[in-house]
């Protein structure tokens, strides 16, 4: 059924999959429920009925036990032979146990022919019922809880069907009821935002327990409202009667997109309301919504609202909703909140959401918390041009040599309370040397608008016209970060309008003639360079943390830090070299005298500054040095996912795998190295974490600083055997390469653009090809197959795939293989390329193997889909040593076939299973291995004592994921006294159980628990 609530097309969440479950006896299935059954499908209501032949054996188990616990109502026909039949008093005794006796899931009883009191007391012919069942002696362990069942069933009030009352009438009354009574659906939200404190702090504004009167909420920011506001919407939807949800807003009132009117039925319609006639006005259909809604207690949410029109036309007084009504509002724009309260008396509250600065979440934007020591005067100084609304020019600029912390300032002065309130509409993009303008204007659109993931396809063009339409009319900051040439500001200042209305935009550059060429406001800010102290701070900070510094170590200490000049980026990076050596006089005396006598103001080209970051070079193991370089063929402002960066370096050869030994099960494995040297590189301050991992230690995604990036460089075209180009904008040219000579390439890498790739690899040097990677943008397309079979010393491949590919089997040094995206589902290795260590899919492959020889290398495979080829192959060590293996359990085997079984390898010590309806394979069919530390369950319906037990059992488990799905009991039982003896981090999202339990004793060692997005938990 699509009853609710929303014009985004909401489904269900996983574990429901049908609105009624219809229990009935026999001999009403083609009279009575038949009828019932359409006039309820009629209505778009999804039903289940059984049929006779899901009625075999003596239990009740099976399809018949996952619709009822899948069913969001039940409805029983309770008719004079109901109660003679095992099987409907065993569906009875499941329904008031899954519904909680009707309090939790609505159960709607239909009395045909019976009264309620035969049900609730057994009289007449339940009596007899009941009787018989005792004589027979069969089911007396059952008596008791079908008695029970009845009892309870019949205290609810449900409809009445006999004699006097017309079918039509019963089943028009019994289709009006399951329509109000069936609880809302939730909306489908596609990775939630793991927002839960923010959420409960917006809940409490809306006050949902006091009906006194109409309260309106406005929630403006920078974060994913549209998502924000869902999960918001699904926690508070179950304590309304009736609810709208209009989301795209600005989209929608347009001109292609239908306007106010349109959305004025929507509303109306989605609140229950037939609407018999077409509104031809705002004006006629703002009447109707308050005629008709005045008296209801109503949530609605107003989703991207942009202008004053909207909130007028659709949510124009309080008086146009009944008491106790909330109106929530989202906007980018916070004006459109005030101008709303100015013209029209009414009181909103307003709450602010933003998320961190890189990925979203607010626990996890690392960079952030650095220490932003000695800005508040330049920040002053900024804010205060920033006000200034008379001046003719509307540019402000930053200017100042690379690593005082430019960036650090702006974004200081973007997330502050001050700018906020200066400025209702902000967008923020990073510019840099090698910039694609396509991606400089959706990163402008996604700080914009709420829809991010809408903007994904959109050509150059197009996204440009559509930063131009969000800023038009708007009081406006943006800023453009870490532009380099004035060409950046020519192909940008087009699309930001002068509003003449205070709007400002906010240049960071290295060079004055940007800032000039843009017309900047006098005089351009010159950032001020930290003073001794602040320097010593800054520097105290990085080497000791929290702890105090000796004092015998402080006057050298602060004679290192002096020599820095107030340059933070250098101040952090000598105290990385200082926090690795031994805290002593000695040893710190040594490193100040590395330091290079030198002055900022006589450095112009920064020569002396890249000596004091050499140091930091040099100061590495020699064994990590091609490790730090190699982070020079990512893009400026790179994101860099971590596991994909270690599985290159293996490729390369720069960790080797330990020896092969009797120990080898207790050494330490080459991504456990590869770890181990990005931590190094953070500690000594060359890296900056973005995002850390559930366990909250290791790094999921880095990014360097770009005069990080350009010692990479330069130091690399020192190396001759360094031959790697990376393409940042397109494969015409190549802006940023570890060296220049195309004949003796090594490596490819292409971020943008990668027509005509295979240009850069002639012929006769194409054997020296090791490394071919592509970003997300590049489709690999049939047609240029042949162009990779020739390089047939191919060590890692990253390339997404369009069509079946023949292509692996050519490639046998092949390591490593990621595949992006590969709509037919079909791997081809059955011939053994037996180089091959990691396998990784985002969607899942149909796994063909020879069957010949094993795999012996192969450590890593995600994601497979496990079907009866993949479980011979994992069943009968094919990948002996596998340590990571993700498996798609889909519904694609036949019932008639033999149910699956998995014994994983021994190796095996991360294990995920995303679990799509199978119908043939249960989770008790695995014998998980002994020394796995790390299991995800993605979309089981089958948590339950046992699995958990299971699991349980597992003594080397130290992280547990349980991603979406439902607990087949109403409470889950984690476990037992002893159980997960190692466990640390427990993460469970979007599961429906009602309750967790666990006894003294279990996860004695847990340290982190995330649980989010379980609603149905008291």
């Amino acid at each position: 059924m699509a009853s609710s609530s929303s014009d985004q097309g909401a489904t269900p969440y996983s574990h429901f999959k049908y609105d009624v479950f219809l229990s009935f006896k026999g001999y009403t299935r083609l009279r009575f429920t038949d009828a019932l059954y359409h006039a309820l499908v009629n209505k778009r209501i999804e039903t289940f009925r059984d049929s006779e032949k899901l009625r075999i054996g003596q239990e009740l188990e099976g399809a018949l036990l996952e619709a009822i616990e899948r069913s969001r109502m039940s409805i029983l026909i309770l008719c004079d032979e109901y109660p003679t039949s095992k099987w409907c008093l065993d569906e009875l005794v499941k329904i008031m146990e899954c519904s909680h006796n009707g309090t939790k899931r609505p159960v709607l009883p239909v009395y045909y022919y019976v009264t309620k009191s035969d049900v609730q007391y057994q009289l007449n012919e339940y009596a007899k019922a009941m009787i018989d069942h005792q004589n027979k002696g069969r089911y007396n362990h059952k008596l008791k809880a079908w008695r029970s069942a009845l009892s309870q069933v019949g205290k609810i009030y449900g409809q009445r069907c006999n004699q006097n009352t017309p079918w039509g009438m019963a089943l028009d009354n019994i289709v009006e009821e399951v329509t109000k009574r069936l609880p809302p659906m939730p909306l489908c939200i596609d990775r939630p935002l793991g927002c839960d404190s923010e959420l409960e702090e917006a809940k409490s504004l809306l006050e949902i327990d006091s009906r006194a009167t109409c309260l309106m909420l406005g929630i403006h920011g920078d974060g994913e409202l549209s998502k924000f506001v869902a999960e918001l919407y699904n926690k508070i939807r179950p304590h309304f009667v009736t609810a709208s949800f209009l989301s795209n807003m600005s989209e929608k009132t347009n001109e292609s997109g239908g306007g106010l009117e349109d959305l004025q039925e929507t509303l109306l319609s989605e609140m229950g309301e037939e609407i018999k006639t077409k509104i031809g006005s705002t004006f006629k259909g703002s009447s109707e919504i308050k005629q008709r809604l005045g008296q209801k207690r109503v949530l609605l949410v107003l989703d991207d609202v942009d202008n004053i029109k909207q909130l007028k036309s659709l949510a124009g007084g309080i008086d146009w909703f009944g008491p106790g009504s909330r109106i929530i509002i989202t906007t980018r724009y916070e004006d459109v909140l005030d101008e709303h309260v100015l013209n029209n008396g009414i009181e909103v509250k307003k709450y602010c959401y933003d998320e961190g600065e890189f990925d979203g979440n607010k626990g996890s934007y690392t960079m952030m918390e650095e220490n932003i020591v000695g800005l508040q005067k330049d920040f002053d100084e900024v804010i205060n041009q920033l006000k200034e609304e008379d001046s003719p020019r509307n540019v402000v600029s930053i200017v100042c040599m690379g690593g005082l912390g430019k960036t650090t300032l702006a974004r200081k002065i973007y997330n502050s309370k001050e700018v906020r309130k200066l400025f209702p509409c902000r967008a923020w993009t990073t510019v840099s040397k090698e910039y694609m303008e396509k991606e400089v204007f959706r990163n402008l659109l996604n700080s914009l608008t709420s829809q991010k993931s809408k903007y994904e396809n959109l050509r150059e063009e197009e996204l440009k016209e559509k930063v131009r339409k969000c800023l038009n009319g708007k009081k406006y900051l943006v800023v453009l970060d870490d532009v380099w040439e004035t060409e950046a500001w020519d192909k940008l200042k087009d699309y930001l309008p002068d509003n003449k209305n205070g709007s400002m935009i906010l240049i960071t550059t290295r060079k004055n003639h940007v800032a000039y060429y843009a017309r900047s406001k006098d005089p351009h800010h010159q950032q001020n360079f930290l003073d001794k102290d602040q320097s010593w701070e800054m520097f105290r900070n990085k080497v000791f943390g929290r702890e105090e510094c000796p004092h015998h170590l402080e006057p050298i200490g602060r004679s290192i830090a002096e020599s820095c000049k107030g340059l933070p980026l250098a101040v952090k990076t000598i105290a990385g070299i200082v926090s690795k050596r031994e805290r002593s006089e000695d040893a710190w005396e040594k490193i100040k005298n590395l330091l290079p006598y030198w002055s900022v103001f006589e450095d112009k080209e920064g020569v002396k500054l890249m000596q004091i970051l050499k140091l930091s070079y040099d100061d590495l193991p020699e064994k990590m040095k091609p490790c730090f370089l190699y982070l020079g063929v990512y893009p400026e402002d790179c994101k860099i996912r971590v596991r994909d960066l270690i599985e290159l370096w293996i490729v390369e050869g720069f960790i080797q795998p330990p020896e092969h030994t009797r120990m080898r099960s207790k050494a330490l494995q080459p991504e456990d190295i590869g770890e181990q040297y990005l931590k190094e590189l953070v500690d000594r301050n060359l890296v900056q974490v973005i995002h850390r991992k559930s366990d909250g230690e290791s790094v999921r995604t880095c990014q360097i600083h770009d005069l990080i990036r350009e010692l990479c460089i330069t130091e690399s075209a020192r190396n001759i055997n360094a031959r790697k180009l990376s393409f940042s904008c397109n494969a015409r040219s190549y802006t940023c390469s570890a060296t220049c000579n195309e004949s003796r390439t090594c490596s490819l890498f292409f971020f943008g653009d990668p027509e005509n790739w295979s240009s850069h690899i002639p012929p006769e040097e194409s054997f020296r090809v090791h490394v071919l990677y592509f970003s997300t943008s590049f489709l690999y397309k049939e047609g240029e197959e042949e162009n990779i079979k020739n390089l047939l010393h191919l060590r890692y491949l990253r390339v997404r795939l369009s069509f079946t590919t023949n292509l692996l089997p050519t490639l046998d040094k092949l390591e490593t293989l990621r595949i992006l995206d590969n709509p037919l589902e079909i791997v081809d290795i059955r011939f053994g390329i037996e180089q091959l260590n990691y396998v990784r899919s985002v969607t899942g492959v149909k796994l063909l193997a020879d069957t010949r020889r094993r795999m012996q290398n192969l450590r890593t495979l995600y994601h497979v889909c496990l079907d009866s080829e993949a479980e011979f192959l994992l069943n009968n060590g094919y990948f002996p040593n596998l340590t990571s293996l993700g498996l798609n359990l889909s519904s694609f085997r036949k019932k008639t076939m033999k149910p699956l079984s998995l014994h994983c390898p021994k190796s095996v010590n991360k294990l995920k299973l995303c679990y799509y309806n199978p119908e043939n394979f249960s989770l008790d069919a695995i014998v998980f291995p002994p020394n796995l530390t790390k299991i995800s369950l993605l979309c089981t319906n089958e948590l339950n004592y046992g699995v958990m037990n299971a699991l349980g059992r597992i003594a080397s488990l130290r992280v547990l994921k349980l991603c979406g799905g439902l607990s087949s009991d109403e409470t889950l039982h984690l476990g037992g006294a002893g159980s997960f003896p190692q466990l640390k981090v427990f993460i469970m999202r979007a599961v429906s159980v009602s309750y967790l339990t666990m006894e003294e004793g279990a996860m004695p060692r847990l340290r982190r628990v995330f649980i989010r997005e379980c609603f149905e938990l008291e």
